[in-house]
C-alpha cells in the first residue's frame, strides 16, 4: 500500500507519574487512547520510498512523549525519553552511576525511584528511593531488612532536571 501521508500525534508524559504506576512496563501507550493529543501534525511522504524519518518539533525537543502515527487504518505509537544520561549499572554490587552523556561529568543529586518484583508472587512494590551522591552513585539495593532475598527483579527510574529521565531493569545481586 502506498501512504502519501501519515497522521503524527504528540503525547507529554510525567514519566515519573507513569513509571509510579507501572513500573515494570516500558511501553504504555494504552493510557492514552483517551487523551487528546498536545499536538497534531499531518507528514507529507515521499513516494516510492519505504522508510522515512523526521525530526521532532522544536517544543517537544526535550520532553518525554508517547508519539502515535496512524495511517492507512494502521496505528503505531513509540515513547520518547529525552535524555542526555549516560548510566552504568553494576548488577553485581547493587548500584549505579548516573553521567552526562557527552562528557562523562558525573552527576550528584540525581533522583533514583526504584520498584522491586517479588520472587513467586509477582507482587510489585516500592523498594527504595533517594539521591546520587558526590560520586555520583546510588546504591538501589541495600535495605535495614532481608527483603533482597526476595525480589526477582529491579525497576529503576533515573530522574534529573537537567537531563532527563532513564528506565532501567536489573537483576538483584547474587549473595
Amino acid at each position: 500500500q502506498n501512504l502519501s501521508s501519515c497522521r503524527v500525534n504528540y503525547y507529554p508524559m510525567d514519566i515519573e507519574l507513569l513509571f509510579s504506576r507501572s513500573p515494570f512496563v516500558r511501553q504504555q501507550t494504552e493510557h492514552f487512547a483517551f487523551i487528546r493529543p498536545n499536538k497534531t501534525e499531518e507528514i507529507e511522504l515521499p513516494a516510492g520510498e519505504t522508510g522515512f524519518t523526521f525530526d521532532l518539533p522544536e517544543e517537544f525537543r526535550n520532553s518525554n512523549l508517547m508519539v502515535e502515527i496512524t495511517a492507512g487504518g494502521i496505528k503505531k505509537s513509540q515513547t520518547y525519553n529525552a535524555n542526555s544520561l549516560d548510566i552504568q549499572i553494576i548488577e553485581n554490587y547493587g548500584y549505579l552511576r548516573a553521567m552526562f552523556q557527552d562528557t562523562g561529568k558525573l552527576l550528584s543529586r540525581v533522583y533514583v525511584k526504584v520498584y522491586a518484583r517479588m520472587k513467586g508472587s509477582n507482587e510489585v512494590c516500592f523498594y527504595k528511593d533517594g539521591y546520587t551522591d558526590l560520586r555520583a552513585r546510588f546504591d538501589y539495593v541495600s535495605l535495614n531488612t532481608s527483603e533482597l532475598d526476595d525480589v526477582e527483579k529491579f525497576a529503576i527510574l533515573i530522574l534529573s532536571e537537567d537531563y532527563g529521565a532513564v528506565i532501567r531493569e536489573a537483576i538483584p545481586p547474587t549473595r
